[in-house]
């Protein structure tokens, strides 16, 4: 297997991560069900890394996604939006002081339209730019949002002037991020703000569980550490000017068994807490450390 790095004049990458799989790249699709919303049919992908640069990414990172997220119905989510809300008012309270009465914020991949519902009250225009045709109607319908339906790269070529531009957990998704942050840069005002999460494979959780990490899924396409998303930034002429940890609110049943994941050998002590249905109702706050959230400004020339 040899895949080239978006990297300018890139060497051949070397395989992290090798999983072999039954099933063919050419099978691999979004699927769509009312009861699981957006999944992949197929198991985790093999992961390759740039010699020059280090970025990590996903021996799928050519193949197009995009219009199978256009038919996502995802009624699972939908059930979770007040567990959703708490979280995304985490997510809030760490990017609210980039937010103003007077500002015009564009969210990339807005979904069915949760942190969109908590901003929107506290800036001037509120914009969310979702690829589900579903998730864009359900925004609509019950938030009364300026939900787009609409391909990320065709809106972002109108190049608009935003004060803020959200990509919460969007980035790995895409399949070329790089002319992306290119094209959100055109549609920043001077002094805006890009404003976007994701893992950091840097940190330590990824490096104990590293093929076994739990963001490794098909659907992700590159992974980046502090670094290598600070190089690109800066390719973007996007300054990179602050990291925040991304705390997330999860009920304990997800936390127990990520925890019989990582620790195998106490999985017997978790499973005897998984029995007790009353716990699997708790939520709690979690920080592995592992989740970042990126500030980055435009570059003055």
């Amino acid at each position: 297997m040899s895949y080239l790095c978006p990297c300018p004049n890139s060497n051949e990458s070397v395989i992290l991560y090798q999983i072999n799989h039954k099933k063919k790249v050419a099978q691999l699709h979004v699927g769509v069900t009312r009861a699981g919303g957006a999944g992949v049919n197929l198991l985790k992908p093999t992961l390759l890394k740039c010699k020059k640069c280090n970025l990590i990414f996903s021996e799928y990172k050519d193949v197009d996604f995009e219009d199978g997220y256009s038919h996502v119905v995802d009624e699972t989510y939908i059930k979770q939006i007040e567990f959703k809300t708490k979280t995304f008012k985490l997510f809030f309270s760490k990017i609210r002081q980039y937010l103003n009465q007077n500002s015009n914020v564009l969210e990339i991949g807005s979904y069915y339209g949760i942190l969109g519902n908590i901003i929107k009250p506290h800036v001037k225009n509120y914009t969310g730019l979702e690829s589900s045709r579903h998730a864009v109607n359900y925004s609509k319908k019950n938030f009364n949002l300026n939900a787009i339906n609409q391909p990320l790269e065709k809106f972002l070529k109108n190049e608009f002037q935003f004060d803020v531009i959200i990509m919460a957990d969007v980035i790995e998704h895409l399949n070329n991020p790089f002319k992306i942050l290119d094209l959100i840069e055109k549609n920043l005002k001077p002094d805006g703000v890009l404003i976007l999460s994701t893992m950091n494979m840097d940190s330590i959780i990824p490096r104990i569980m590293r093929s076994k990490y739990y963001w490794i899924v098909p659907q992700h396409t590159y992974y980046f550490s502090n670094l290598t998303l600070k190089y690109f930034l800066n390719k973007s002429n996007l300054n990179l000017f602050k990291i925040k940890t991304n705390t997330r609110l999860v009920s304990l049943e997800y936390l127990l068994n990520t925890l019989i994941t990582l620790m195998p050998k106490l999985a017997f002590a978790f499973k005897l807490f998984l029995k007790f249905n009353f716990l699997k109702k708790l939520t709690v706050k979690v920080n592995l450390l592992d989740l970042n959230i990126y500030f980055a400004k435009k570059i003055k020339s």
